[in-house]
């Protein structure tokens, strides 16, 4: 089992939920203390714009 992630804002634990955006992992962290997401596209945190960016070019594409 993965190590707990702490929110870097408030310290407290973290939920990640993961897909696959053009063969690169897209990950979304969620606190639900302080209500703070971040997004991780291939290990680089991005922001909400590049986030729905990415997505939308990607969606629907088959590998």
């Amino acid at each position: 089992m993965a190590e707990d992630l702490k929110c870097q804002s408030c310290n407290h634990k973290v939920v990640t939920i993961e897909i696959m955006v053009d063969g690169r992992p897209l990950e979304m962290e969620s606190c639900d203390n302080c209500d703070t997401r971040r997004w991780n596209l291939g290990g680089t945190q991005i922001d909400l714009g590049l986030v729905l960016q990415q997505v939308g070019e990607h969606s629907g594409r088959r590998r």
